[in-house]
């Protein structure tokens, strides 16, 4: 049964980061070009797939309590199969985008659904392993997600990352129903309008991050933050009055499970922002004398971070099952923050060697701090609520991913755009010979691959610092002991 459930988060967790690599072929097939506004755009083909994730994941969590966990989970794979073969034939960016989300509803699904299963499933002594093997196949799918991706993308074609899911799927449901059995069905009721309401506030909020910059602050940005704003509140307070509310908020009245949903968002936000920028390293330091938009190129340099995660994810399980999941969490982040600090240094200097050894770090960091987390909200909540608890903490971090993307992304994009401002494009003249004017074009283009190096470097600083403040949440982890609570 654990078997067959890794496959399908494996498979789900691919499409989190599949697109990451071969993004510059996306932008140049369906917008004719690559350029700033362009890549601003196609960031939303990341983000609305982390967007569909964060809106389903606790209304599904709902429905797996009510339905049953394995007839959701046919229901999860059989949208995820529909939104790529809609991805595979897409013929704009926009529709792409909202393609990702259908796609991203199903696939958000069989996580939490997996996760409560274990938790249904596994005595209390066996838990954390099993956990650690959930989070390690959901990590090993970004791990293979990047260079999959380039693989595919430059031999085959983008297009065919998403038709080679619809079997994959088929073989997943068939494996699902043969093995996997069905668990208890709980008589709890699903709340709609919270989830509608969820899923707007979020969806304003994250369209007001991301175009605010090129759209304008003043006269789009902050008016839709602020309505969004809105929305959320409107929402907590209609899930508060619900007599079976959609997130439960009272669970957060519990310092462990409040402690690890925090420390869940702010790995959002630091791995995403690794999992963007590194390939976007190996593209602008190979730029101009190699094909900087060749998918390889980031894929294998990312690669030497996400083969950490799961390894990471499986020793963290072992370590909470001896001493408890807050000192793996600690150590974690710790790890996280060198592996990234050390990477805002890189320049064109750096070495093979050098990018392999800060890698691994962060990597391995990202993984320990998996099963700490999860432990501690399985162990926070009654078994009856596990699908929805487990939802919520998959949302926390996928936010982070959501929120760190969009504004990231803008802010990066600004500050590139102001750089580049005192860095005009040379112009040829009367009084420049062609060799001074190829001369002038080669430094401009090395001012510009500075800018985008100094903006990476910020981007890694910020996130090493974000994993520094993720060590004061997951101090107020549980130990070994349980601390559950309804």
């Amino acid at each position: 049964m654990l078997a067959v459930l890794c496959t399908g988060i494996f498979l789900a967790a691919i499409d989190q980061t599949v697109v990451v690599t071969v993004l510059p072929r996306i932008i140049d097939d369906l917008e004719g070009g690559f350029n700033p506004g362009a890549v601003e755009r196609a960031g939303w083909i990341i983000t609305s797939y982390l967007f569909g994730f964060t809106v389903v994941l606790p209304l599904m969590g709902r429905v797996a309590d009510l339905y049953g966990q394995r007839r959701t989970y046919y229901l999860a794979m059989t949208i995820f199969a529909v939104g790529s073969l809609l991805c595979a034939v897409s013929g704009s960016l926009y529709l792409l985008v909202g393609f990702r989300a259908i796609q991203a509803i199903g696939g958000g699904a069989v996580i939490p659904i997996a996760m409560a299963m274990v938790g249904h499933n596994f005595p209390a002594g066996r838990r954390a392993l099993a956990l650690g093997i959930i989070g390690a196949a959901g990590e090993a799918g970004g791990v293979l997600g990047p260079l999959y991706g380039a693989l595919v993308g430059q031999y085959i074609g983008w297009r065919a990352i998403f038709y080679l899911n619809i079997p994959l799927v088929l073989a997943i449901l068939w494996l699902v129903r043969r093995y996997v059995s069905e668990s208890r069905r709980y008589q709890v009721s699903v709340d709609y309008r919270s989830a509608l309401l969820m899923a707007l506030g979020l969806g304003l909020a994250t369209i007001a991050v991301s175009g605010g910059r090129e759209i304008g602050w003043y006269s789009f940005g902050l008016p839709l933050l602020g309505l969004g704003i809105v929305v959320l509140i409107a929402f907590i307070l209609s899930d508060l009055r619900a007599k079976h509310p959609l997130v439960n908020f009272q669970l957060f009245a519990n310092r462990s499970f409040a402690s690890a949903n925090i420390a869940h968002f702010l790995v959002g936000i630091a791995l995403i922002t690794a999992l963007v920028q590194v390939p976007s390293f190996a593209y602008s330091s190979g730029w101009p004398e190699s094909s900087y938009t060749s998918p390889l190129t980031g894929g294998l340099l990312l690669i030497r971070l996400t083969l950490m995660i799961p390894v990471g994810a499986i020793l963290g399980g072992i370590l909470c099952g001896w001493i408890g999941g807050r000192a793996p969490a600690v150590l974690g982040f710790a790890l996280s923050a060198f592996g990234l600090w050390r990477m805002s240094a890189w320049d064109l200097g750096v070495t093979t060697l050098e990018q392999t050894g800060d890698l691994v770090v962060a990597g391995l960091g990202f993984g320990l701090v998996i099963a700490p987390i999860s432990l501690a909200v399985v162990n926070s909540v009654r078994k009856r609520r596990m699908a929805s608890a487990s939802a919520v903490l998959t949302t926390s971090r996928i936010i982070g991913m959501t929120v760190g993307l969009a504004a990231l992304n803008s802010w990066g994009i600004s500050e590139f755009q102001n750089s580049q401002a005192n860095n005009p494009v040379p112009v040829p003249n009367l009084l420049m010979s062609f060799g001074q004017y190829l001369d002038a074009l080669k430094d401009w283009e090395h001012r510009s691959v500075e800018t985008i190096l100094s903006v990476l470097s910020d981007f890694f600083l910020i996130a090493a610092l974000i994993c520094l403040i993720a060590i004061i949440p997951s101090l107020f982890l549980f130990g070994k002991k349980s601390g559950a609570r309804d």
